[in-house]
């Protein structure tokens, strides 16, 4: 049993000495926050785009800037919304000011009341009229700019998988935060999201009320010498070589996506008994994570249709330069056309399972990508 904490934390917003190196990226958004730029944050789910912000916003609020984070993945009403955002503004200004003084003075139409959560931590409780929902709207909308002018300081808001306004209210919602974002002049807005599809549609059309209103900045992956390097610098700071082809092939493996190589090296560093990690290890480490996965992965797959396990197999074995509907995939499932094929990718999309960039199909998580590879392919019969 190693006597040594492990050093690669997965499965949650990670900070600290956990946060996997990002150095460019939290420069050039701070720099973003000081000229009050707002900011279009585009990420594949899993890619460490909620680390980034919490840690920009820790930096941030080092130089004086007030920060906000609003998760808008819960929210399906604009009572929701409501409720979100005045609980965050609330938690941010209460390092501030003193409770009673902000339950006080912070809204006149909503009222705050301070409770504790189920393991003792404060908790603020947020309430309105519900038939007044618009102007409880326009006013949480507001409040924290009003706040700011008062104070003569400045702040920046982070709404993370800010896509969710889509499902709210149609294009009402949009327009009327648009109208009140485009007159702030003391906080920076960060508009992150997860799925792309629905945050270009948010972004890029001129039809739309947030057309433009931002610098789109898309999170990568992470480049395979950054990569390397830190996970030779965790290994070792826990007292544990590990050999350069074994780097290679985790690189190689995770593709530079910093949450698969975080869990793929959590299970290395805990399966690994000896000292030094060598690249036969890396194998192991793989098969027992997909093993450990496979439940999860057969669930999901059990709820598709053949057509979209079809299509799924097709982009598990299509490389980033080939065509998807090329004629050897079409006939081996038996399918006529394209259109066929294109109708399931879409309707995977919808499911999170796949994204699409640069007009190529990708699936989003690695590890089922090469479970279908390893457990379905290799195991079922996949024609009709």
């Amino acid at each position: 049993m190693r006597s040594i904490k492990n050093p690669f934390v997965y499965g949650d917003t990670v900070s600290g000495e956990a946060f996997w190196d990002r150095e460019n990226e939290t420069k050039e958004l701070l720099g973003d926050i000081r000229s009050r730029q707002h900011v279009i944050l585009l990420s594949r789910r899993r890619f460490g785009k909620t680390s980034l912000v919490w840690k920009v916003l820790e930096e941030a609020s080092k130089e004086g800037f007030i920060p906000v984070y609003v998760d808008l993945y819960p929210i399906s009403t604009v009572a929701d919304f409501i409720e979100a955002y005045a609980r965050a503004i609330a938690g941010a200004l209460s390092k501030y000011e003193k409770a009673v003084k902000l339950m006080r003075g912070l809204f006149s139409r909503l009222y705050l009341s301070m409770g504790i959560d189920q393991v003792g931590n404060p908790q603020w409780n947020v309430g309105f009229d519900k038939n007044m929902e618009v102007e409880s709207f326009d006013e949480v909308v507001s409040s924290l700019d009003s706040y700011l002018q008062k104070k003569k300081k400045y702040g920046v808001v982070v709404f993370d998988e800010f896509q969710q306004i889509v499902e709210i209210d149609g294009e009402k919602m949009e327009r009327r935060m648009r109208s009140a974002i485009q007159t702030h002049r003391r906080i920076t807005y960060f508009f992150v999201g997860s799925k792309r599809h629905l945050m270009n549609d948010l972004f890029t059309d001129p039809n739309r009320p947030f057309y433009r209103s931002g610098k789109t900045f898309p999170l990568g992956k992470i480049a395979s010498h950054d990569l390397k390097e830190t996970i030779k610098k965790r290994f070792h700071e826990a007292k544990v070589d590990i050999d350069r082809q074994a780097l290679e092939k985790i690189a190689e493996v995770t593709e530079g996506h910093p949450y698969y190589a975080q869990y793929l090296c959590h299970i290395l560093y805990n399966m690994i008994e000896k000292s030094r990690i060598m690249a036969e290890d890396v194998p192991q480490a793989l098969d027992l994570l997909l093993r450990r996965e496979s439940t999860a992965y057969m669930n999901t797959w059990d709820l598709l249709t053949q057509r979209q396990r079809q299509a799924l197999i097709i982009l598990s074995e299509t490389a980033p330069d080939e065509n998807p509907y090329r004629t050897e995939m079409l006939r081996r499932f038996n399918i006529s056309q394209p259109a066929v094929v294109i109708r399931a990718l879409k309707s995977l999309i919808n499911k999170n399972l796949i994204d699409r960039e640069d007009g190529r199909y990708e699936i989003t998580d690695l590890f089922f990508k090469r479970w279908i590879r390893t457990y379905i392919t290799q195991s079922r019969p996949i024609g009709p």
